[in-house]
């Protein structure tokens, strides 16, 4: 597959051509203090203060707020280690507070009650303390004299998820939040499709219990890494005040008490299993953002999400937020990007490295409107940034799915064919053994790339592993094809087994044979039940709740209709290449083995009345 280089492109942001539209970095460098302070039942929550070094006096600045679940930030046994462990694993929120300071922000990055240096103990249900704490915190802030009393919330992952939770405080001081590659609804972005996804899951309970306990040098698997880790970190950073790390020893010693919301999301099957682990009976549905969207709404705060196209759940779950609460103001940038967007990651790029897009200024560029009324054009820009991968270019739209977007079907066929000529009239089908040693390696959708964002995301050797699959495979393209949006798998599938997961994997085949991965979707055979209720928040296909009741067991021989949307992509088939739609039953290296007991074969339906397909968004040339 002919592929471009670096050097050839670039996902630098849209704006970089226009020098008004970025914004002045003001300082040359910044100040950092740490202090504990106590939240209104007495608990001593740690945070880090930057500030501008040089700041003038008397001047006042807005400041961006940081809830980590994890550390905000390690203490190195000398200054130049710390560029070496940044390649070994995450460093806390540090990196992104220094340069936003410079920007003319004061930055406060707190530990959440029973993480990092902060007392107390984490609960699996953690959003009643982290709204509680960070409105605690917002108090603080405003109270000081460098705060202009103007706050916005930012962060990755389950630090993004605290900032849509810090809507719902209503707090006068809140007036934007920046969630990054972050979920909307915790079930469905961790069991996609009802399966869960282990790898990512147990990833991340033991990254969070190495931090909880101060064992940083525990984060790398390897043990190289982690002998490195030992001879260079000393652990989290303890408050200035805690000049012995006394305070810092007594804090992780409450932690020993933390419950492991990972453990939760490993046992529960269905959305409305109780949390095995919690010490008070919820769900997961709990502490779902989405649960709170009417809050959301009610706030009117901006939201701006930030997702990657091939960052697990997240770009789906970032379009649902942006849907679901289109508060004034509201925006969303989806890039070529992994979890945390350090890699411009799109496939047709021949070599990895770091992106272009400074997303730091981009931040700044929103927070800068609705925090200190200065507007670098981000006003009159349109709401919807996305990156066609293929092309390789920034795009804008004012809604979501694209209104010009055609759905196209292309219809499975005999002799794995993919058609865009219509199905067959005749019904026939394919039997697939699943193969259970089938898996898309550990750096896909669902592998270590969620761990800390050190990895670009990669599908490696999928010729030889589509050989494990069963595959329908399109005519050559007589013309450049653009698919942007969410695309919509139906199949008509049989089974001998009671259960099943049912993986399907959109595909660009080269002239050469090479294959790469373009989106993928899952739906396990139990959960298929389709809700007519209507979703609780914005969907791109049927609706399915997921619930206990909703289980319901296939009947080993009997056709059933699936029909689910695959994760949303912006991508250009070129002309000369071929679409391919592939089928699983497994993947090894990610997702929790499906009837696995049950050595399922599954057959697949084509043409009549049974005519499975892919329906892509095709966008018609400009």
């Amino acid at each position: 597959m002919a592929r471009q280089s670096s050097g050839a492109t670039s996902d630098g942001a849209w704006w970089t051509t226009e020098p008004r539209s970025a914004p002045p970095k003001r300082f040359a460098a910044t100040v950092r203090s740490s202090t504990y302070v106590a939240a209104r039942d007495g608990t001593r929550i740690a945070v880090d203060l930057y500030r501008p070094e040089g700041l003038p006096a008397g001047e006042r600045v807005p400041t961006i707020l940081t809830q980590t679940p994890y550390f905000r930030s390690m203490e190195f046994r000398a200054p130049v280690f710390e560029k070496v462990v940044k390649k070994l694993s995450i460093v806390g929120q540090a990196e992104f507070a220094e340069t936003i300071c410079r920007y003319g922000y004061a930055n406060v990055n707190m530990d959440l009650r029973g993480s990092g240096a902060s007392f107390g103990t984490k609960k699996s249900v953690g959003m009643p303390d982290a709204i509680a704490d960070g409105s605690d915190i917002m108090d603080w802030i405003v109270s000081q004299p460098w705060s202009n009393g103007n706050v916005g919330a930012v962060g990755i992952s389950a630090v993004g998820m605290t900032a849509e939770w810090l809507t719902t405080t209503k707090h006068p001081a809140l007036k934007a939040i920046c969630p990054r590659f972050t979920v909307f609804d915790i079930f469905g972005a961790i069991h996609p499709g009802g399966i869960n996804a282990t790898r990512f899951t147990r990833d991340i309970g033991a990254l969070v219990r190495a931090m909880d306990t101060n064992r940083l040098y525990e984060m790398p698997e390897n043990k190289v890494a982690q002998l490195l880790m030992r001879l260079m970190v000393k652990g989290i950073t303890p408050a200035d005040e805690d000049t012995d790390r006394s305070l810092l020893r007594q804090a992780v010693a409450e932690h020993v008490n933390n419950e492991a919301f990972d453990k939760d999301l490993l046992t529960i099957t269905h959305r409305d299993d109780r949390l095995p682990f919690s010490s008070i009976e919820a769900t997961i549905e709990t502490q779902s953002p989405f649960t709170h969207a009417a809050d959301m709404r009610a706030s009117e705060i901006p939201i701006y999400c930030f997702a990657g196209w091939h960052d697990g759940p997240f770009p789906r779950e970032m379009i649902s937020l942006f849907k679901t609460v289109p508060n004034p103001g509201s925006r969303i940038v989806i890039g070529p990007w992994p979890h945390g967007g350090r890699w411009y990651s799109s496939p047709l790029i021949s070599d990895k490295r770091p992106t272009d897009f400074d997303h730091v200024a981009e931040i700044v560029r929103f927070f800068d409107l609705y925090l200190r009324d200065t507007d670098h054009g981000l006003s009159t820009e349109a709401p919807i940034h996305y990156f066609t991968m293929g092309e390789e270019k920034w795009k804008t739209t004012d809604e979501w799915p694209i209104p010009t977007a055609v759905p196209t079907p292309y219809h499975l066929g005999a002799y794995g064919a993919l058609s865009g000529d219509g199905p067959g009239a005749t019904e026939s089908h394919d039997a697939y053994r699943v193969d259970f040693t089938a898996g898309t390696g550990v750096h896909s959708r669902f592998g270590k790339h969620l761990g800390g964002g050190r990895y670009p995301v990669q599908y490696p050797g999928r010729a030889e592993r589509d050989r494990q699959l069963l595959t329908y495979t399109s005519r050559p393209l007589a013309e450049d094809v653009v698919v942007t949006g969410h695309p919509l798998v139906t199949l008509f599938v049989s089974s001998t087994a009671t259960d099943g997961a049912f993986l399907t994997y959109l595909e660009d085949v080269s002239p050469t044979g090479e294959i790469l991965v373009v989106t993928d979707a899952y739906l396990r055979g139990r959960a298929r039940t389709v809700s007519p209720e209507p979703a609780p928040y914005w969907l791109p296909g049927p609706y399915r709740p997921f619930r206990s009741i909703d289980d319901v067991a296939l009947t080993p021989g009997e056709v059933i209709e699936l029909e689910f949307d695959l994760y949303p992509v912006s991508w250009m088939f070129k002309a000369g290449h071929a679409i391919r739609l592939a089928i699983a039953g497994a993947d090894q290296d990610n997702l929790q083995p499906i009837a696995a007991e049950e050595t399922p074969t599954i057959n697949v339906y084509h043409g009549g009345d049974r005519a499975s397909r892919i329906v892509l968004p095709v966008v018609p040339p400009a």
